[in-house]
């Protein structure tokens, strides 16, 4: 993903879609077209930023879109590799310096609070720019990002399996409002017939405010569409846990 902290993304690599096996990623999807044709938007070329495994990337090559991916993990970009079509670039790389080969994409996707993981404003903006260098005038920005209160009331605190018990995991949260930092660590179980392998992760996220995210998406030469409370057309509320922002690249060709 996006923070390139060794403990992050590595060790859990090989477990992530098991992990993850209750996700639905094609409602995801289903909710970005939605959002894509709310504007007229028919996009071809699309960048899925902190791609991780590689299934939405998945699921947009379903879809008949020309997707890339991107992530700093290259045990993660290792499992997108075996899934993906034979071919689909696939490129190691900083969200914070992205220096991608060819021409600009039509939109741009970073979904599953890939972007909390910045822990600096700095570092945000330097990803929106990012962003606005790889996306040709008027293309889509889309992602989302878990908001203050869901750090801060411990949504991470949690422990259960993967799609059966033979992986099991427990996470413990600790929030620091002064630096709005949520340090999660990480514990996994993974049974076989030879025994359990026990392995651990730190992850690590930021909270960012509404205002912190638009301004900084406009200095990096966005338009700011819209910010939803996640998978609605409805604007955040004081109890939403994550929210979506759209925007436009605003740049001149």
């Amino acid at each position: 993903m996006a923070d390139p902290s060794t403990d992050q993304f590595t060790a859990v690599a090989e477990v992530y879609d098991d992990l993850m096996s209750v996700v639905p990623y094609r409602w995801w999807v289903d909710y970005v077209e939605r959002l894509w044709r709310e504007r007229s938007f028919w996009p071809r070329r699309v960048l899925d930023l902190a791609c991780g495994t590689g299934n939405v990337l998945l699921e947009l090559q379903r879809r008949g879109y020309a997707a890339e991916g991107t992530d700093f993990s290259a045990a993660m970009l290792a499992v997108a590799a075996r899934k993906l079509r034979p071919g689909t670039p696939l490129w190691l790389q900083d969200a914070r310096s992205l220096a991608l080969p060819g021409p600009p994409f039509d939109a741009c996707v970073c979904l599953f609070d890939s972007l909390n993981y910045l822990l600096e404003v700095d570092e945000l903006r330097q990803a929106f720019a990012g962003v606005a260098r790889h996306l040709a005038p008027g293309g889509l920005f889309l992602f989302d990002m878990n908001a203050i209160r869901a750090l801060e009331t411990g949504m991470f605190d949690q422990s259960g399996c993967g799609s059966d018990d033979s992986l099991e995991y427990e996470w413990r949260s600790a929030w620091e409002p002064t630096t709005r930092l949520c340090t999660i660590s990480m514990e996994f179980r993974r049974h076989a017939a030879e025994g359990t392998q026990v392995f651990y992760e730190t992850h690590r996220q930021r909270g960012y405010t509404l205002g912190e995210v638009r301004d900084n998406l406009e200095a990096a030469g966005f338009e700011v569409l819209a910010i939803y409370d996640a998978f609605t057309t409805r604007p955040p509320t004081a109890r939403t846990d994550r929210f979506h922002c759209l925007a436009r690249c605003a740049r001149q060709p």
